[in-house]
C-alpha cells in the first residue's frame, strides 16, 4: 500500500491540510497504518505534482496560513482504481518471533518475562481497539457518515481478531515454554558452536527440494501492521 493512495482516501471525504491528515491517520487507522507528518508533506507535494490534488492557500490573519489540498478527479479516479485492485500481500516481519526462535539462549525465566509482557501489551491494544468501535459510531453519528462507519468498524474488527489470535498463541507459548526443560536454555557459549553449517545446509536444501511448496512461505501475506 502506498502512502498517496491513503492520502487520497482521506482527502476524498474532503480538502484537508497535512496536519490535519496526521490527526486522521493517528485516531482511525494507526492500528494498522501510520504516517508522519515528515512522510505526508513530501508525498502530497508529489501529488500535487501529478495532477491528484489541487492546493490552496487559506490565508489567516490570526493565525499562520493553511495549505488545504483537495482531490481532482484524476485523483479520485486513481483513489477507486487502485481500490478495485487486489491488495499485493508483503512480508511477515515480527520482532517476538524471532525472539522466541532463538529463544534457547536465553534463561528459561527471561524468555518468559518477555512473552509475558507481550501479553500484557495485547491486553492494553486490545482494550484500545474496544473502545475505537465505540468512538467509531459516535463519531460517524455526529458526522454523518454511517455508512461508512461500517467499513471503519470492519477494520476495527480485523484489529481485534488479529490481537486475539496472538494473545492466545503468546499465553500459549509461556505454557508451552514453562514445560520445557531448563537444561535446554542458555547453553554455553562452546555448545552453539557445534552445529556443522555446511551439513546443516546441505540438509536443508534437501528437505526443500522435497517440499516444492515451502518457498511459498517467502511471499507470505502479512499477519499484522506495525502500530503506530
Amino acid at each position: 500500500m502506498s502512502l498517496k493512495h491513503a492520502l487520497l482516501g482521506f482527502i476524498n471525504y474532503g480538502p484537508m491540510t497535512g496536519y490535519e491528515l496526521k490527526k486522521f491517520f493517528d485516531t482511525s487507522v494507526a492500528h494498522f497504518w501510520n504516517a508522519e507528518l515528515s512522510q505526508i508533506y513530501p508525498t502530497l507535494k508529489h501529488m500535487e505534482a501529478e495532477g491528484l490534488v489541487e492546493m490552496s492557500v487559506d490565508v489567516q490573519e490570526d493565525r499562520p496560513n493553511r495549505k488545504v489540498y483537495a482531490i481532482t478527479d484524476a485523483g479520485r479516479s486513481e483513489l477507486t482504481d487502485w481500490l478495485a485492485q487486489p491488495a499485493e500481500p508483503e512480508q511477515l516481519r515480527e520482532p517476538l518471533l524471532i525472539k522466541v526462535f532463538f529463544g534457547a539462549a536465553l534463561p528459561k525465566r527471561e524468555l518468559i518475562q518477555v512473552l509475558e509482557q507481550e501479553v500484557a501489551r495485547h491486553q492494553d491494544y486490545q482494550a484500545n481497539l474496544e473502545h475505537g468501535l465505540t468512538m467509531i459510531g459516535r463519531f460517524a453519528e455526529a458526522i454523518g457518515l454511517r455508512r461508512d462507519a461500517l467499513y471503519w468498524g470492519l477494520t476495527i474488527d480485523a484489529g481485534l481478531r488479529v490481537c486475539r489470535a496472538e494473545l492466545e498463541w503468546t499465553q500459549a507459548a509461556i505454557h508451552a515454554i514453562k514445560g520445557i526443560d531448563d537444561s535446554t536454555f542458555n547453553l554455553d557459549p562452546i555448545d552453539w558452536q557445534n552445529m556443522n553449517v555446511r551439513t546443516a545446509t546441505d540438509i536443508l536444501d534437501r528437505l526443500k527440494a522435497t517440499m516444492p511448496g515451502l518457498s511459498a512461505t517467502t511471499n507470505a501475506p502479512k499477519v499484522k501492521e506495525p502500530v503506530g
